[in-house]
Formats: structure tokens, C-alpha cells, sequence
């Protein structure tokens, strides 16, 4: 790689860090539930993360290649992590069966496949189906990009409307398909800023501007911002303000990250975030009783149970789980600017 493509992946793998730091901190909740003044942090985390997904979207081989790839990459780690969490709770409640307030039953594991409950022994889990639907809506609207430009737009465009609607009307679809479709527009914004915005690049003559850029995203926020639930496709908000919220939440973050480009911690939670995003709610499932019971301060409750043990134990397991599930090995080869 050369150094502005390895400047790059640091930016993006910082975007990541951030991203999946911010979405820590809301399952911690607690105290951390405060730093969430007018929904202006709840408004773009999601969006975040489908955004910077479709920054490393790459068509691959065909339709059939690029599903077996995302199958490896998304649904396998999937099922391991979704599998793993309930085995991990059915052991626990087998050695100490009041450790949870209702009995762990095998129908448990049926919770995906019943609309959008949450997954009780891993809820952060849902993302990666989410996620896959995502990547496939785009490859098959991607197709358009090079002799129908604005029928790509206008597809990207409709599907997000389509899904958004959905859920406004309560209607459910099967493996998150809805919530992938509402946030397809974000998916499709990644893919762009990609091949033509100065973002990715390591310094632009722009780059001083970016507090004021930053500054407006935020008035943006104050004046648009709800607060979204992405894994029910439920939004408050009107479709304008959910959207410009979460572009303005996005652009915010993705500027402030160029500005300081790498955090040698936050960016290797960035890099492989998928494995934070998986085990960090069993982890909180498990280490919060114990935190709550040493500790009395909501501030110093939430931060020790953040920053000293739940993001450090996925940094400590992440080595291990890259060896169990090879395919969560970060490519750096696909922030190539084409």
C-alpha cells in the first residue's frame, strides 16, 4: 500500500473506532444516556456504521462471488457470535440457575426469525443481517452506475423511502430487509464519498474549513435530530429530519476524524469492529452486575465498565477471535480510490 492509501485506511479505520465507541456507550446507557443532549448522538450512530461500510463496497467476481464473500465475511460471524452468546448463557444459567430472572430455553435461538425482538443474550447482533441485505440491495442497484446514473440515484433513493415508510406503517419484513433498505441511502453515500470527495484523501485545501463544516453539522442536529430505532426500523421523526440529521451526524464525525486522523487504540477497535460490535453485549450483560455492585457513581460506573473492562476485553479477545473466524481479517487493499 502506498502512504496515502495507508493515511486513508487510518482515517476510515478511526471513523470506525469512534463509530463503534459511540455504539458501546449507548447499550452501556447509565450515565453515558446524558452526553445524548436532543438525540444528537443517537441520530447518526447506526447510519454512521452503514455509511462507513459503504466505503469498502467492492463488486468482486459477480453476484454469486460477492453474496459467497459477504456470507463469509457477515453471516458466518453471524451465526458464531449469535450461537456462541446463547451457549455462553445457557452454560451460565446451568452452573447458577439464578443468575437470570426466567429460565434460558433452546427457543431463544429462534429470536431472529421473529421479526425485530430484541436478541436478549447478544442484542447488538442483528446488524450484521441488517448489514448483509445492505450489501446485496446495492450490488444489484450498483449495476445502474455506469449507463443509468440518475435511475441509480433514483432507486437508491426510493428504497430508502420505501424501507423508512415501512416502518412508519409497522410493517415488518424478515431478517432486518426493511431497516437494511431505510439505510441503504447511507450504504450508497460511503460508496461515492469514496471515489469523489476530498474526504479520503490525507490533506486537502479544504481541511481548514472543517471547524466550520463542524459547527454547522451541528446546528444541523440541534435543529433535526430524533432519536432512531434502527434495529425496529421505528423513527419519530419526519423523513427529512432523519435523514439530514444523520448526514449532518456523519460528516461531523468523518471531518473531526480527519483532523486528527489516527488513535492507535480507537482505530484497532475501528479496524476490526465487527468483533466489538458482536461480543460487547455479553460482556455488558455479564460485567455490569458486578461493576454496579463495587461501584455507586453513575459517571465512574459507566466509564470503568466502558473504558477499563468492556473495550478492553474486546481488544484482548479480538487476536484470538481473528484466529477462530479468519475471514474477520480487515483488506486493506479496498480503499484503492478507482
Amino acid at each position: 500500500m502506498t502512504d496515502n492509501q495507508n493515511q486513508r485506511m487510518d482515517f476510515v479505520d478511526l471513523t470506525k473506532g469512534v463509530c463503534i465507541i459511540l455504539v458501546v456507550m449507548a447499550h452501556i446507557g447509565g450515565a453515558f444516556d446524558q452526553l445524548d443532549k436532543h438525540s444528537m448522538l443517537s441520530c447518526f450512530r447506526m447510519p454512521l456504521y452503514f455509511f462507513i461500510s459503504g466505503i469498502f463496497f467492492k463488486p468482486y467476481e459477480g453476484l454469486s462471488g460477492f453474496t459467497v464473500r459477504k456470507i463469509n465475511k457477515l453471516i458466518i460471524p453471524f451465526i458464531f457470535f449469535y450461537v456462541s452468546a446463547f451457549l455462553l448463557k445457557y452454560i451460565v444459567w446451568k452452573i447458577a440457575p439464578g443468575t437470570f430472572h426466567l429460565p434460558v430455553s433452546w427457543k431463544e435461538l429462534l429470536f431472529v426469525f421473529h421479526g425485530h425482538d430484541l436478541i436478549k443474550f447478544n442484542p447488538p447482533i442483528w446488524f450484521l443481517l441488517a448489514l448483509f441485505n445492505c450489501n446485496i440491495l446495492f450490488y444489484l442497484i450498483h449495476y445502474l452506475r455506469e449507463r443509468h446514473l440518475p435511475l441509480m440515484f433514483a432507486a437508491t433513493i426510493l428504497t430508502g423511502c420505501t424501507g423508512f415508510f415501512l416502518g412508519k406503517l409497522h410493517i415488518e419484513l424478515p431478517l432486518y430487509i426493511d431497516v437494511a433498505m431505510t439505510a441503504l441511502p447511507f450504504y450508497a453515500a460511503g460508496f461515492w464519498i469514496r471515489r469523489y470527495n476530498f474526504f479520503l484523501f490525507p490533506s486537502h485545501r479544504f481541511d481548514k474549513t472543517i471547524p466550520v463544516f463542524v459547527l454547522l453539522a451541528l446546528v444541523v442536529m440541534y435543529f433535526t435530530a430524533t432519536t432512531p430505532g434502527m434495529r425496529t426500523n421505528n423513527y419519530p421523526g419526519n423523513i427529512f429530519q432523519v435523514y439530514t440529521a444523520a448526514f449532518a451526524g456523519i460528516f461531523m464525525i468523518m471531518l473531526i476524524c480527519k483532523k486528527i486522523k489516527r488513535m492507535s487504540i480507537v482505530s484497532y477497535l475501528g479496524r476490526y469492529s465487527i468483533i466489538t460490535l458482536s461480543i460487547h453485549g455479553p460482556i455488558i450483560h455479564f460485567v455490569s452486575p458486578v461493576v454496579s455492585h463495587y461501584i455507586h457513581n453513575g459517571w465512574a460506573e459507566a466509564s470503568v465498565l466502558l473504558l477499563l473492562l468492556t473495550l478492553a476485553i474486546c481488544v484482548l479477545f479480538t487476536p484470538i477471535l481473528l484466529k477462530i473466524i479468519p475471514q474477520l481479517v480487515a483488506q486493506k487493499d479496498l480503499l484503492k480510490v478507482k
